[in-house]
């Protein structure tokens, strides 16, 4: 399964690579993220989301490794979640582009495969509106400073 897309920001592409590798403007954005630490490497993070509704929410610890670093127009990244007892693993990579000097082009890709077809439609039904949540709140904070 793999999600991808383009976002245009009317910003300089340090700006936005400043904001995207920075995890406390990151996090401010993730939705449904409860907690964060960021691990002594600098380069690894420990999440903690919830999912669900009020009467039954699932915690869901979240591993992140960023794996190639090319200050300021590449990011790959690496997680692990633990669903239940299923340990799910997300591959990424972002790519910043500018188009002018004050505007970037940042495209993006993550690639999972769901261990089952009921997680396989939850990710399905769920990302695209959680994707487009965390680019807006990125892009409103980028565009803002």
């Amino acid at each position: 399964m793999q999600f991808q897309g383009t976002i245009n920001f009317a910003a300089g592409q340090t700006a936005v690579w400043q904001t995207l590798t920075d995890p406390h403007a990151v996090s401010r954005c993730t939705p449904n993220l409860t907690n964060w630490t960021e691990l002594p490497s600098n380069t690894q993070f420990q999440l903690q989301f919830t999912w669900g509704n009020s009467s039954s929410r699932v915690n869901i610890p979240l591993l992140l490794t960023w794996q190639t670093i090319t200050p300021p127009s590449f990011l790959e990244w690496q997680s692990e979640a633990l669903i239940g007892s299923t340990c799910l693993l997300i591959n990424g990579r972002f790519h910043l582009n500018p188009t002018t000097p004050t505007s970037t082009q940042l495209d993006f890709i993550a690639e999972l495969d769901p261990p089952n077809k009921m997680l396989q439609q939850v990710i399905q039904s769920a990302a695209p509106r959680l994707l487009d949540n965390f680019f807006r709140c990125l892009k409103t904070s980028v565009e803002a400073v």
